[in-house]
C-alpha cells in the first residue's frame, strides 16, 4: 500500500460544529497528525466569507491552522480567472469576497463574461437573482464557487449557493461550472500547494456527496465522520462509499495508523 504522506479536513461539521466550536477532540487530532508529520490541509466550500475569516473560526477554535494550509473556492476561482484575459465578471458575492475579485468585476452596464456566485445568504434577493439571469441569457458563463443544497447553522438548515445556482440553471437553460467540492479543482489545487499526490492523500469530511466524492474524483482515499450533515440516508444512498467511517475526527489519527 502506498504510504499516507497528507491530510485534507474539511471545516464546517468535521472540525467545527454550527457554531465554530471546535468538534470534541478536533484540537488535538490536528496536533497528533501533525506531530508524525504529515502535511494537513484546511479544503472548505465555505464561501460566504474569505481565508483569513475561516483562518480566525479555527484558531479562535484551537486549531493550530496557517493561512497557507486554508484552501477555499476563491483560491481555485482566482486561478481560474488567471486563465481568462481580461475576464469581466458579474460578482454575486459577499461583500469580502467581492472585495478580493474586484479587479475582476465588470463596469456598470457591461456585459459579463462570467457570472460569479458565491453565498450572499440574505443579499440573494429577487432583483439580484434577475440581473444574473440577464447576463446569463446575454451570454455569460455560470461559475458557482460550491453546489452544495444546505449547510447547518445555529439555527438549522440553510440553503447553500448550490440552491440558488440550480434556479439560475433552470431560468437561464444553461449548467454551472463548479469551483468547490466535490469538483476536483479545489483539491488539486491544495494537493499541488502541499506537494502531496493524491494517492498518498486522505481526504476527511461530512459530506459523503461533497467530500468523499471530490476525495474519490481527484484519486485519494477518503474518511467521513458521523458529525456535522452526516445520515445514514445519505451514506446509504451514496455512489461513492468511504475507505474509512469514524465516529468523529477525534478518532482520525488512530485510524490512520493503520492506513499508513
Amino acid at each position: 500500500m502506498l504510504s499516507l504522506a497528507g491530510v485534507l479536513l474539511d471545516i464546517q461539521g468535521t472540525l467545527l460544529d454550527a457554531s465554530n466550536r471546535a468538534i470534541p477532540g478536533a484540537p488535538e487530532a490536528i496536533a497528533s497528525l501533525e506531530r508524525t508529520g504529515l502535511h494537513v490541509g484546511y479544503v472548505t466550500n465555505i464561501d460566504s466569507v474569505g481565508p483569513r475569516t475561516i483562518l480566525a473560526r479555527l484558531q479562535t477554535a484551537g486549531i493550530p491552522a496557517r493561512l497557507d494550509e486554508v484552501f477555499t473556492p476563491v483560491a481555485a476561482l482566482l486561478g481560474f480567472l488567471s486563465h481568462q484575459p481580461d475576464a469581466a465578471c458579474h460578482l454575486l458575492l459577499p461583500e469580502e469576497l467581492s472585495a478580493e475579485l474586484a479587479a475582476y468585476a465588470a463596469e456598470p452596464g457591461r456585459q459579463a463574461d462570467f457570472v460569479v456566485l458565491g453565498d450572499m445568504k440574505a443579499g440573494f434577493t429577487y432583483e439580484r437573482l434577475n440581473d444574473a439571469l440577464r447576463q446569463l441569457q446575454g451570454g455569460a458563463r455560470l461559475v458557482a464557487l460550491n453546489k452544495g443544497r444546505y449547510y447547518l447553522g445555529p439555527e438549522g438548515s440553510l440553503l447553500d449557493t448550490g440552491a440558488f445556482a440550480s434556479a439560475l440553471e433552470y431560468g437561464a437553460s444553461t449548467e454551472a461550472y463548479v469551483i468547490g467540492k466535490p469538483s476536483t479543482e479545489l483539491l488539486r489545487l491544495a494537493l499541488e500547494d502541499m506537494g502531496v499526490a493524491p494517492e498518498n492523500a486522505v481526504m476527511v469530511g461530512d459530506d459523503v456527496a461533497a467530500d468523499v466524492g471530490g476525495g474519490h474524483h481527484v484519486g485519494a482515499r477518503t474518511a467521513l465522520v458521523r458529525t456535522g450533515k452526516f445520515t445514514m440516508e445519505a451514506l446509504a444512498a451514496a455512489p461513492i462509499q468511504p475507505d474509512i467511517i469514524l465516529d468523529s475526527v477525534a478518532d482520525l489519527p488512530a485510524a490512520l495508523n493503520g492506513i499508513r
